[in-house]
């Protein structure tokens, strides 16, 4: 039996019911959750509280979700599914998890081809954990009652073309192909091909960051929907503009806002610049207006240490000390902010 995939349809009914934020946020049961209904559970990127992504970012998280979901239902159901079924399917089991879509009822009737039972074992799963208890969520029970009308649609099947009927030669997925596409989508802006090696190459193979990728090129350039390599494909890649993310034109202030560590090297940099500016200060009035009361007391303490060296040196190392840890947090978030405005950090 041909594999299927989710329909453009069935990708819109998810992003639906799920809803679309860039933001990370909590779910009905208290999960960190970001993009379209993606969890640490899921995989790849973990969710951390305070997290942004981009759009486009969002859009390859949910393809790369969905292979996990499409690949776990095709091994596990038996029987042919027009693809409004499969879509609902998709649905709950992006919801549930393979796992306990494996061990289900709804998968048993299915299999035993009483599809009528198996779409009412929709509305089975509207129960989730709220303080300790499984209780019915008004959302899940509204979600599961148009999960399975779209189980029940008549909507004929559409399988997606696999791979291996495109009219491609074999040599379009072999190593050296599949290394060129990566590195032309990363010259490109899609830099989450997830299979750059830390001295910058690629290591040719098909995993699901690099088919997120793939897809994601293929949509926002016009191609046919897929994630295989194809000549349209790489003439796409020859000729298509560079991707320009939302965030390319971030100010320093955004990305101080989004990503942690570009803020911490800008208030170590303000510390550098207040620190330097105090001891200068002090520096001037011990060494060039002599012992004047506020001089003295700034740098008493100091002297009490070491009596013999004059607090305008001590001061002047200070100075030194702040300049030099001022230029390492600046050029630290210099390469911060030009990092998320390339993709290169999310």
């Amino acid at each position: 039996m041909t594999s299927m995939r989710t329909s453009a349809a069935g990708r819109k009914a998810i992003a639906q019911r799920e809803g679309n934020k860039l933001i990370a946020y909590l779910d009905s049961v208290n999960v960190l959750t970001i993009g379209v209904g993606h969890t640490t559970a899921a995989g790849p990127p973990a969710v951390k509280k305070g997290m942004r992504i981009s759009a486009a970012e969002s859009d390859q998280i949910l393809t790369r979700d969905l292979a996990d979901v499409e690949a776990s239902i095709n091994k596990a159901v038996k029987v042919p599914l027009n693809q409004s079924q499969f879509d609902a399917l998709v649905s709950l089991v992006f919801n549930i998890g393979g796992t306990k879509f494996a061990k289900s009822t709804l998968l048993k009737k299915l299999n035993q081809r009483d599809f009528g039972a198996a779409a009412n074992q929709f509305l089975v799963w509207n129960k989730g954990n709220v303080n300790g208890k499984l209780v019915a969520i008004d959302g899940l029970t509204k979600r599961r009652k148009a999960e399975r009308v779209q189980f029940l649609s008549e909507a004929p099947a559409v399988a997606p073309k696999p791979a291996a009927l495109v009219s491609i030669p074999e040599a379009k997925t072999d190593k050296t192909t599949v290394e060129i596409v990566q590195r032309k989508l990363f010259e490109k802006g899609y830099t989450e091909v997830g299979s750059r090696r830390a001295d910058g190459s690629f290591d040719g193979e098909m995993g699901k960051m690099t088919r997120g990728a793939i897809t994601v090129f293929r949509q926002e350039n016009d191609l046919p929907p897929g994630d295989f390599i194809d000549q349209d494909l790489l003439n796409a890649l020859d000729t298509a503009p560079d991707r320009k993310l939302a965030r390319n034109d971030a100010s320093a202030q955004t990305v101080r806002q989004a990503v942690p560590e570009v803020r911490s090297n800008w208030l170590v940099k303000i510390g550098a610049v207040i620190a330097g500016a105090f001891s200068s200060i002090g520096a001037f009035f011990d060494g060039i207006m002599g012992n004047l009361g506020i001089a003295r007391g700034y740098v008493d303490n100091v002297k009490d240490y070491a009596a013999d060296v004059p607090g305008y040196v001590w001061m002047g190392a200070v100075v030194a000390v702040a300049g030099g840890v001022y230029l390492v947090a600046r050029h630290g978030e210099r390469k911060g902010v030009e990092a998320y405005q390339s993709g290169e950090r999310r």
